[in-house]
C-alpha cells in the first residue's frame, strides 16, 4: 500500500478535527438536502455484496483489467457518435468499481447502488419488478411513506413521457451491452449511515422506479448517476447542489475502509483546480503534459485535445480503474518505464495479455526507488505513486496500469481511471466547470453533516498551507 503520508499541518488537523467532531457528533434531521456522505465500497471490498474470500491476487488483477477494458470500450463509442435519447453506457457490477451502501425510503430498506460518473440517472429496482434477479430486498414503494411518484404535469419531459392511466412521468434507459430499466420517476428520501460518524440524509430526491429490466448482475440494486444531467435526466449531483467530491485510498487492499463521497455543500473543494469540459455526458480535462521524476517527457499537448465532431480528449471516470492513453502518450510513457526498470527486473509475459508491460517482482519490495510520475493538467497536476502506476498481477509478477487507448488513430479519448485517483481527493464543481485535485491521507478527512463552516475553513487552510510549504 502506498498512502499519501501525513505531513505536520495533516497531523494537527487530524487532531483538531478529531476533538471538534467528538464533542459534537449528533445525527442529520431529515429535512431540506443542504448535502449527504457516504462509503464508497470497493467491487472486491470485505464490505462488498461480490466479496469472496477465495479470490485471488490474480484473480482482482484480472477482473480489474476487463472492467476496464469494458468501460474504455463504452467510452469511446459513446464520446465518438451521439447516442439517442436515453442511451447510456455499460454500468452493471460487470464494470463498476465503486458501490454506495444506503438505505432508501420509510421505513429503511439497505441498498447497494453502483456509482458512476458517466450516468446522469439515478435508479434501483421497484416492486413489482419484471425481469429483477438481484438477491438484494428489492424495494417496495407502496411499503414507503415517503414514496412519491412524480405526475405528467411536473415538467415539460414528464408532460412527454406519461403514463396516463398512472398519471406517472415514465423513463427508460438502454445499455451498450443489451441490459436496460425503465419504470417511473418518483421522490423519496436516503439515509446513509457510517459507522462511528452518524448518518445523513437526503430528502425528496427524484430518482428511476424501474420495475422492468434486462440485466445479468444479480447483486446490485441500481445506480447512482453523479453525470451533470440531460433531457429527462435528472442527476442526484446536480439535485444536492452542484457538488461533489471523493477521496480513494487504497483500491487493492481488500481491507480498505477510508474511501468517501460527499454530495452537496460539504464537498470538499480544495488544492488546485483544472477546468472541466462538460460533454456528451462525461467530464473532460485538458492534459497539456506527462513527467516522470524530473523528466518532461516529449508529447505534443495538441494529442490529448478533444475534436469536433466529439472525438479525443482525455476523461475522468469513476467506472474504469486501469489508466489508457493515446498511443503517442502511452509509447513515450511506455518506453520511459522501461529504461528505468529494465536495468534492474526481468521482464514477464501474460500469456492471454502478451502486449502488457509486466515484470517479475511486487510493486511494494522492488519499485521503491521508481520516480513519481505527474500528469501535468491545465493549472493543476495529479501525480502517481507506484501503486498507482502498478498492479501486482500474481504474487511474483506485476504490470504497468497504465495501457494504450484501443485503435491506432489520433481521435482515440484517454481515460483517468481510478488507479490514477488512489490517494487523492478529486472535487467536481459542475456550475463552476472546475475539477479540484488534492493528495492526502483519505483517513484525514473526517466528514460529518454538521460540520461547522469554520471547521471546513480550517480543513481549507490546513491544505493550502501544505502546498504553499511543498509538503
Amino acid at each position: 500500500m502506498e498512502p499519501a503520508s501525513l505531513s505536520v499541518y495533516d497531523a494537527k488537523l487530524l487532531l483538531i478535527l478529531v476533538f471538534l467532531l467528538s464533542a459534537n457528533i449528533t445525527s442529520f434531521q431529515a429535512t431540506t438536502p443542504r448535502g449527504f456522505v457516504t462509503k464508497l465500497i470497493h467491487h472486491d471490498s470485505i464490505l462488498s455484496p461480490f466479496y469472496n474470500a477465495s479470490v485471488t491476487v490474480a484473480d482482482r488483477a484480472t477482473r480489474a483489467r476487463e472492467r476496464s477494458d469494458a468501460r474504455l470500450s463504452y467510452l469511446k463509442a459513446a464520446t465518438m457518435s451521439k447516442t439517442p435519447d436515453g442511451v447510456r453506457g455499460i454500468m452493471f457490477a460487470g464494470d463498476g468499481v465503486f458501490l454506495v451502501s444506503m438505505y432508501v425510503g420509510n421505513p429503511p430498506l439497505h441498498q447497494f447502488l453502483l456509482m458512476d460518473t458517466g450516468s446522469s440517472i439515478t435508479w434501483l429496482h421497484c416492486l413489482p419488478c419484471i425481469g429483477c434477479t438481484t438477491t438484494i430486498p428489492i424495494y417496495d414503494q407502496s411499503r414507503s411513506s415517503t414514496y412519491y411518484p412524480l405526475p405528467c404535469d411536473y415538467d415539460p419531459y414528464c408532460a412527454a413521457n406519461c403514463d396516463t392511466r398512472r398519471n406517472e412521468c415514465t423513463f427508460r434507459v438502454v445499455y451498450a451491452d443489451g441490459a436496460s430499466s425503465s419504470g417511473n420517476y418518483a421522490t423519496e428520501n436516503l439515509m446513509f449511515y457510517i459507522e462511528n460518524e452518524g448518518q445523513t440524509f437526503a430528502s425528496n430526491i427524484i430518482f428511476g422506479c424501474a420495475r422492468a429490466v434486462n440485466e445479468p448482475y444479480p447483486d446490485i440494486s441500481g445506480i447512482m448517476g453523479l453525470g451533470y444531467g440531460g433531457y429527462g435526466e435528472i442527476s442526484l449531483a446536480t439535485q444536492v447542489g452542484t457538488k461533489f467530491s471523493y477521496c480513494i485510498g487504497s483500491i487493492q487492499d481488500p481491507n480498505y475502509a477510508h474511501n468517501r463521497l460527499v454530495v452537496g455543500d460539504g464537498a470538499v473543494l480544495v488544492g488546485r483546480s483544472t477546468p472541466l469540459d462538460l460533454d456528451m455526458g462525461h467530464y473532460f480535462l485538458t492534459l497539456v503534459g506527462i513527467s516522470v521524476g524530473n523528466e518532461q517527457l516529449p508529447i505534443n499537448p495538441r494529442v490529448f485535445r478533444r475534436r469536433w465532431p466529439g472525438t479525443g480528449g482525455v476523461i475522468i471516470d469513476s467506472g474504469s480503474e486501469w489508466i489508457y492513453l493515446i498511443r503517442d502518450a502511452y509509447v513515450k510513457l511506455r518506453s520511459k518505464v522501461e529504461r528505468i526498470i529494465d536495468r534492474y527486473l526481468t521482464r514477464a509475459t501474460i500469456s492471454n495479455h502478451p502486449g502488457w508491460l509486466c515484470y517479475h517482482g511486487s510493486v511494494s519490495r522492488d519499485l521503491d526507488e521508481f520516480p513519481p510520475v505527474t500528469f501535468h493538467f491545465d493549472e493543476a497536476n495529479l501525480e502517481l505513486g507506484i501503486t498507482s502506476m502498478f498492479q501486482d498481477i500474481t504474487s511474483t509478477i506485476f504490470c504497468m496500469a497504465v495501457d494504450k487507448a484501443n485503435g491506432e488513430t489520433p481521435n482515440d479519448i484517454s481515460v483517468i481511471g481510478m488507479f490514477a485517483q488512489q490517494h487523492h481527493n478529486i472535487g467536481y464543481d459542475i456550475s463552476g466547470q472546475k475539477l479540484y485535485i488534492y493528495r492526502t491521507n483519505c483517513q484525514l478527512v473526517l466528514y460529518n453533516q454538521e460540520m461547522e463552516a469554520s471547521l471546513l475553513e480550517l480543513l481549507k487552510l490546513a491544505m493550502r498551507n501544505n502546498e504553499e510549504l511543498g509538503e
